[in-house]
């Protein structure tokens, strides 16, 4: 019965964020579509240190996601903005970081011969070329940029599920080369759908599906809720949770 439930919503996400990195004709002609937007609340040992706004819209013929974070946690102040834009297909078109404290910097990555090159603007300004022999498939997972996740998040529904006869819509750890602008590394990521979940979020109970993030070693657990979007995050000394 789990295993049936378990693969009867994951249909219903995957087969819903099929549109979600698609060019609709519709809203071509109407205007952009917002997929989701807001602010997560950074938490450290319970107490808010941070907050990140966030907006995912869908253009013309692809899709911009954009970041505001700001957090203090009494020795570190960091305040650094992020814009990514993915094509139709799910590859990367451009990625921009932006971060005035604690030290000004800024770095950019394009494709460039279906590859990519990140342009480094250091503390002490002098520019340098970073290239990384990653495909533009390459997923950006920046650190401290939460919605990214929730991006990974669909584009796992997108493309880690199947169907299989006599069993429908299957869904399995999936393996994703990462990007991580800030460190200028590449790396790997696994995504796994683990199931239905009951985890309390602001006093109140809710029925979430939960999902398991690997990242190099490091683990974050991922609450979303039916209409796609990521109400929790948690690693073991820290909790990210929507306004």
């Amino acid at each position: 019965m789990m295993k049936s439930r378990t693969a009867a919503i994951c249909a219903v996400m995957a087969l819903t964020t099929l549109s979600l990195f698609a060019a609709d004709q519709k809203e071509k002609k109407t205007g952009n579509k917002v997929w989701d937007s807001g602010s997560f609340g950074i938490y450290m040992n319970g107490k808010r240190i941070g907050t990140e706004k966030f907006q995912i819209e869908q253009k013309s013929d692809f899709s911009v996601a954009t970041s505001e974070i700001k957090v203090e946690d009494g020795s570190t102040k960091a305040d650094q903005t992020a814009e990514m834009q993915i094509t139709a297909k799910g590859e990367l078109r451009s990625y921009v970081w932006h971060a005035t404290s604690p030290l000004k910097e800024e770095s950019s990555v394009e494709a460039k011969d279906q590859l990519l090159v990140e342009h480094v603007v250091p503390a002490d300004q002098k520019k340098m070329d970073v290239p990384h022999i990653l495909p533009v498939s390459t997923v950006i997972l920046d650190d401290n940029f939460f919605s990214q996740r929730e991006l990974l998040v669909w584009r796992y529904l997108r493309t880690g599920c199947y169907f299989k006869q006599n069993e429908g819509l299957v869904c399995g750890p999936s393996h994703f080369g990462i990007l991580v602008p800030h460190q200028h590394t590449a790396g790997e990521a696994v995504m796994d759908l683990i199931g239905r979940d009951k985890v309390t979020i602001k006093g109140q109970e809710q029925e979430l599906n939960k999902f398991k993030l690997d990242t190099d070693g490091a683990t974050l657990w991922l609450w979303v809720n039916d209409d796609y979007k990521v109400m929790k995050m948690s690693a073991s000394n820290f909790e990210v949770i929507r306004d």
